[in-house]
C-alpha cells in the first residue's frame, strides 16, 4: 500500500471538519470603520480552522491504523 491510497480517507477527513461558530464568532471584527478600536484576533480564529483540520486527520490515521494494522509501515 502507497502512501498515496490514504489520501481519500486523509481528504475526506479533511473536508468533513467543522470548527463550531459560537466557538470563532467572539473573534470576528465587528466593524470594518476607519480607526475602529474593536480588538479581534482573526488568527485565532484561522488557528483554531488549522488544529480542527490536523486533528481531523490525525483521527483518520488513527483509525487507518487500527483497521489495518499490517497495511502501514
Amino acid at each position: 500500500m502507497s502512501d498515496l491510497d490514504l489520501w481519500p480517507r486523509i481528504e475526506a477527513a479533511i473536508y468533513d471538519t467543522k470548527v463550531g461558530r459560537a466557538d470563532a464568532e467572539w473573534q470576528w471584527p465587528r466593524c470594518h470603520k476607519k480607526n475602529c478600536q474593536c480588538q479581534s484576533d482573526i488568527d485565532f480564529v484561522f488557528g483554531m480552522f488549522t488544529k480542527a483540520i490536523a486533528d481531523s486527520v490525525y483521527k483518520e490515521l488513527l483509525c487507518k491504523a487500527v483497521t489495518d494494522p499490517d497495511g502501514l509501515p
